[in-house]
C-alpha cells in the first residue's frame, strides 16, 4: 500500500518530486501505426530510465523506476516486427525489479504485458496461462481499489474464447467487468476503453452462441463506450465490428453505414490493412444494396492493397467480394478469373487453417497439462492452508488464554499500583502541610526577632526621646504599605479592563480593515466597468468608425502599394478591435462577480476553444469558493498565461486544475508547448503574475524545459480571511 500511495504522488503531483523531472506523455493508441510517433516515445522512455536509474533506494524513488519500465513495455506492445520481443525484456525486468522492491501491484502488471507477448505475438497459450495462474496467485489480499484482478480474468476470458469454451470465457469476462469500475490505478478514459474492450467480447460470444440480440446490444454498448472516450481507432473497431453484425443479419443498409464511418476513421489515421478490410465488406455490402458500381470500386481497391502487401487474408476477402460482384453485374470472365483466384487463396489457407488447427489441438493438450498441475498444486495449497489455519487456530486459542493470564496480572500490578500512589500522595500532602506550619512559625520567630532587634537599636542610639517618634513612623510606614496593596489591587484591575478595551479595539481594527478591504475591491470593480466601459464605447467606437471611413474608400483606384497599405490597416483596425472587446470583456466578467472563479474560467476555456487551435481543458473539481479579491487575483492570473500560451507556446493542449492539500490550495496551469528556457529574462506579464501571487499570500513555482512544456504551480495557503466554504 506504500508504494500505491507513491505512485498515487507520483501521478497527481507531477513538478513536486525530487527532481521535478518532466512525466512521460500518455499514450496516444489513434497513432500506433506512425512509427516515428513510436520512435519518439522510445526515446523518452529510455531518458526517463536514465534519470530515475541513479537515484538511492526510496519509496517514491522505487515507484518513479517501476513505471518507467512499465512505459517502455507499453510502447513495444504498440510495435511490429522484431522489435516486439523487447516487450518481453522489459516485462520481464519489470517483474523482476517489482519483485526486489516487494511491490505485487507492479509485478501484476509486468506479468500481464508478459501474457500478452507471448498470447498474441508468440501464440504460445499455454505459457499465457501459466502466467496469468502465478499474476492470479500475486493479486491475493490487494484491495479492489489497487488489484489488477480485472485483467487477469480479462486476459483468461480470451483464453477461453480461443479455446471456445464460451461460458467459462463470459463467467470471465463478467468478473473483470465488475472490477473494473472499483480500480483507481487505471484513469477514467482508459477505463472506458477496456469496457469497451470486455464488452465487445461479450458480444462475440453472444454472437457465436447464437443470442443475437444479446450480441447487438453488447456490440453497439462497446461502440457507445469508444464514442464517450473519443478514440478514434476504438471507435473503428466497434463500428466495424457492428457492420459485421449486421452484414451477417442480412441488414446491408445498416451495415454499410457502420463500415463508412469506420473507413472515414482509418483513412484519417491513414491506417491501410484497415481500409482494405472495410474496403470488402463495402463491397459486399453495396452488391446487397445492388449497388453494382460502388462494389466494384471498393472490391478493387481491397483487391488492390491486398496484392501490394501480398495479404493472402485481404486477398481471400477481397477476391471473394469482387467474384459475386461481377457474377452480379454480367461479367462471367472476371467473375471466372476472380474466383480461381479465390479458390487458390483459400486452398492455400485452408492448408494453413488445418496446420494451425493441430497445432491448437497440441496447445489444447499443453493447456490441459498446465491446468491439471494448477488443480494438482491449489490442492495441496489448500491441504497447506487448512493445516496452517488449525495450528493458526490452535495458537490463537493459546495466545488467547496466555493474554487473558496476563491481562489479570496487569489489572493487578495497575490496581497496586494505584493504591500505593494515592498512599503516596496523601503522605506527601500531609508532609507538605507540616512543612508550610513550621515554616509560617519561623518566619513569625525570624519577624519577632527582627522587630527585637530594632527596638533595642533605637533604644540605644535615640533612647526615650526618639521611641514616640518611631512609634508614629513606624504606624505611618504600615498605612502607607496598606495604601500602596490597595493601590497596586486596583492598578491590576485597571490592567485588566485596559487589556480588554484593548482587545476590543483590535477587532474593531481588523473588521474596519476588512471592511477598508471589501470597499477597495468594490472601488476596483467599478473602476474596472468603467474602463471596460470606456474601452468598448469609446476606443471600440473609434475603431468602429475608422474601419467604416476606411471601408469607404474605393480600393480601385488606389495604386498596387496604396491597396497594400489599405488592405494592412483594415487587417489591424479589425485586429485592434477584437482586442479591445477581449479587454473590456476580460477586465470583469460576470461570471466572476456572479457565479464565482469555476464558472468565469469555465467560460474563458468554451470561448478560447471554439476561437484558437490550443485546446484548453479545466478541472475544478476541488476548487472551492474564495474570497472576491483571491477569485479574480486567480482569474487574471489564468488569463494572463492563457494570453501567453496562444501568443507563445505553440501549444495543442493546456490545462487548468485545482488540487486541495490540508490548508493549502494549488493551482496548476501547464501546457505541452515549446517550454521556457532559464535564461529568458521574465516578462511584464510574469511580474504582474508574481505581483498577483504575493498579493494573495501565495507562492509560485515554474516547471519547464525546451520541448516539453511549462508547468506553473500557485501554493495559497487557506486561511480564514478566504471565506473558504
Amino acid at each position: 500500500m506504500r508504494h500505491v500511495a507513491a505512485l498515487w504522488c507520483f501521478l497527481g503531483l507531477i513538478g513536486t518530486s525530487m527532481a521535478q523531472r518532466a512525466p512521460l506523455p500518455e499514450l496516444n493508441f489513434d497513432r500506433r501505426t506512425d512509427k516515428g510517433y513510436l520512435d519518439s516515445l522510445k526515446t523518452v522512455g529510455l531518458n526517463y530510465l536514465k534519470s530515475v536509474d541513479g537515484l538511492p533506494r526510496a519509496v517514491l524513488n522505487d515507484s518513479l523506476k517501476l513505471e518507467g519500465l512499465r512505459y517502455m513495455a507499453l510502447v513495444y506492445k504498440q510495435v511490429r516486427g522484431p522489435a516486439r520481443d523487447s516487450l518481453h525484456y522489459y516485462a520481464n525486468k519489470l517483474v523482476s525489479q517489482s519483485v526486489a522492491y516487494n511491490d505485487r501491484v507492479y509485478a501484476v502488471r509486468g506479468l500481464m504485458l508478459d501474457e500478452y507477448y507471448f498470447r498474441v505475438f508468440k501464440g504460445d497459450y499455454p505459457k499465457a496461462l501459466q502466467i496469468n495462474q502465478r499474476a492470479s496467485e500475486l493479486c491475493v489480499g490487494l484491495p479492489k481499489e489497487t488489484s489488477p484482478l480485472w485483467q487477469v480474468h480479462m486476459n483468461m476470458g480470451d483464453i477461453h474464447l480461443l479455446l471456445k469454451e464460451y461460458n467459462p470465457a463470459l463467467q470471465s469476462y463478467e468478473k473483470s467487468l465488475a472490477l473494473l469500475p472499483l480500480n483507481t490505478l487505471v484513469k477514467e478514459r482508459n477505463r472506458k476503453l477496456l469496457i469497451s474492450q470486455v464488452v465487445s467480447q461479450m458480444g462475440e460470444v453472444y454472437d457465436i452462441q447464437k443470442r443475437y440480440d444479446e450480441a447487438r446490444t453488447r456490440f453497439e454498448d462497446a461502440r457507445t463506450i469508444a464514442y464517450q472516450t473519443n478514440s478514434q481507432t476504438n471507435i473503428a473497431y466497434t463500428s466495424q465490428r457492428l457492420g459485421e453484425f449486421f452484414m451477417a443479419r442480412r441488414q446491408p443498409e445498416q451495415a454499410t453505414h457502420c463500415y463508412e464511418e469506420a473507413l472515414a476513421i482509418w483513412t484519417r489515421l491513414g491506417d491501410i490493412p484497415g481500409q482494405a478490410s472495410v474496403f470488402s465488406r463495402l463491397a459486399e455490402g453495396y452488391l446487397q444494396l445492388n449497388q453494382l458500381d460502388k462494389a466494384i470500386d471498393y472490391g478493387e481497391k481491397s483487391l488492390q492493397i491486398a496484392r501490394q502487401r501480398e495479404s493472402k487474408r485481404l486477398l481471400q476477402m477481397a477476391t471473394s467480394a469482387l467474384y459475386q460482384v461481377y457474377r452480379a453485374a454480367g461479367k462471367p470472365d472476371k467473375a471466372l478469373a476472380l474466383y480461381e483466384e479465390f479458390v487458390a487463396v483459400r486452398d492455400s489457407l485452408t492448408s494453413h487453417k488445418r496446420i494451425d488447427e493441430i497445432i491448437a489441438i497440441q496447445k489444447r493438450y499443453d493447456i490441459e497439462k498446465v491446468q491439471a498441475e494448477a488443480e494438482k498444486q491449489q490442492l495441496l495449497q489448500r491441504q497447506q492452508l487448512m493445516n496452517i489455519r488449525r495450528q493458526a487456530e490452535l495458537d490463537q486459542l493459546k495466545a488467547k488464554v496466555e493474554a487473558e493470564q496476563l491481562a489479570a496480572v496487569v489489572r493487578e500490578t495497575q490496581l497496586k499500583q494505584r493504591i500505593e500512589a494515592n498512599r503516596l500522595r496523601a503522605a506527601n500532602e500531609k508532609t507538605r502541610l507540616e512543612n508550610r506550619a513550621r515554616i509560617d512559625f519561623l518566619n513569625q520567630n525570624l519577624e519577632q526577632q527582627k522587630l527585637s532587634r530594632q527596638f533595642l537599636l533605637v533604644g540605644l542610639f535615640m533612647l526615650l526621646a526618639f521611641l514616640a517618634v518611631f512609634i508614629r513612623k513606624s504606624r505611618q510606614i504600615a498605612h502607607q504599605k496598606k495604601q500602596i496593596e490597595a493601590l497596586n489591587h486596583g492598578l491590576e484591575d485597571k490592567v485588566r479592563e485596559r487589556t480588554a478595551e484593548l482587545e476590543a479595539a483590535n477587532h474593531l481594527l481588523l473588521t474596519k480593515n476588512r471592511e477598508i478591504e471589501e470597499a477597495l475591491l468594490r472601488g476596483q470593480t467599478a473602476e474596472r466597468r468603467r474602463v471596460a466601459a470606456d474601452l468598448h464605447d469609446n476606443l471600440g467606437g473609434i475603431l468602429s468608425a475608422i474601419k467604416m471611413s476606411l471601408s469607404a474608400l474605393n480600393p480601385g483606384r488606389l495604386t498596387d502599394r496604396e491597396q497594400h497599405i489599405y488592405e494592412n490597416l483594415m487587417h489591424m483596425t479589425k485586429e485592434a478591435y477584437a482586442e479591445v472587446r477581449y479587454l473590456s470583456h476580460n477586465l470583469q466578467p460576470d461570471e466572476l462577480e456572479k457565479q464565482g472563479l469555476a464558472k468565469a474560467l469555465l467560460r474563458l476555456t468554451d470561448k478560447l476553444n471554439i476561437t484558437h487551435l490550443t485546446r484548453f481543458k479545466l478541472d475544478t473539481a476541488s476548487l472551492p469558493t474564495l474570497d472576491k479579491n483571491t477569485e479574480f487575483q486567480l482569474y487574471s492570473i489564468c488569463l494572463e498565461l492563457c494570453n501567453n500560451i496562444l501568443k507563445h507556446a505553440d501549444a495543442t493542449e493546456a490545462e487548468i486544475s485545482f488540487r486541495q492539500i490540508g490548508s493549502e490550495l494549488t493551482m496548476i496551469v501547464r501546457d505541452n508547448g515549446r517550454g521556457m528556457t532559464t535564461t529568458e529574462s521574465p516578462g511584464m506579464g510574469l511580474q504582474n503574475i508574481q505581483e498577483r501571487t504575493e498579493a494573495v499570500n501565495g507562492r509560485l513555482e515554474i516547471v519547464s524545459e525546451t520541448g516539453t512544456g511549462t508547468t506553473f504551480l500557485f501554493m495559497l495557503p487557506l486561511s480564514s480571511d478566504m471565506a473558504v466554504v
